[in-house]
């Protein structure tokens, strides 16, 4: 395995992790994937399950996009590259899912060179930059829970096409949400691309490739840590 590191975004400062990749232990894979999974999480949710309070949890509709976000990732990452590189379908899902978790918790952590990856594995993790972790964890990026919003917001648009005189509210579980927070986060969406196009057209005047650049703008803007291309 690849000897790597990453820098840990979720604390704000920069640490070599451990060579996990050196030890080729799918449980030790496994152990850390699964914690920087839960680090992700919203926090208020572990003190919802120390109240015994399980129905509230798995109803939580950003935990369910978060979890589905993973999972569908990781099963269409590890299909890839399976065809294309490992041709070992345990290897690729361990591999897949450790990346995964790191890169949308934005732990940084590596246990591969998935700058190596076909194209459309590295499209999925830099995707995963943007989305981040859920509201009230450590994680970086733009958050689930707005995120979950904003497909919201646009499924409301399609259906006024149809239906222009509906009153359509967005709601989080049972909670609307007021039209200010929703305005609020859309402003929120539209600052962060705009930064994240300008800052790679910035950082390719220097000759920079494309790949570099907008992997280096993503990684900082949502304190991920590894980026691809140089």
């Amino acid at each position: 395995a690849v000897h790597t590191f990453g820098t840990v975004g979720t604390g704000g400062f920069s640490i070599k992790s451990a060579s996990v990749g050196a030890y080729n232990s799918t449980y030790i894979h496994l152990v850390i994937g699964i914690f920087m999974m839960l680090s992700g999480v919203n926090f208020s949710l572990y003190y919802s399950l120390s109240k015994g309070k399980w129905r509230e949890v798995l109803k939580d509709e950003e935990l369910r996009l978060y979890l589905g976000i993973i999972a569908v990732s990781v099963i269409l990452i590890a299909c890839n590259i399976n065809k294309t590189m490992y041709h070992n379908i345990g290897l690729s899902l361990r591999d897949s899912f450790f990346q995964v978790s790191s890169i949308i918790t934005t732990t940084g952590y590596a246990t591969v060179d998935f700058d190596k990856w076909p194209t459309f594995s590295k499209e999925i993790l830099f995707v995963l930059m943007f989305v981040g972790g859920c509201a009230g964890s450590t994680g970086g990026g733009i958050k689930n829970i707005r995120i979950l919003v904003l497909l919201k917001l646009i499924k409301r648009e399609i259906v006024k096409i149809f239906h222009p005189r509906a009153v359509i509210p967005i709601k989080t579980g049972d909670k609307v949400i007021p039209n200010e927070i929703v305005a609020s986060i859309s402003s929120f969406f539209v600052l962060y691309i705009t930064i994240f196009v300008i800052g790679t057209i910035a950082i390719s005047l220097e000759g920079i490739d494309f790949e570099s650049s907008a992997g280096a703008v993503a990684a900082t803007l949502g304190n991920v840590g590894p980026g691809f291309g140089l």
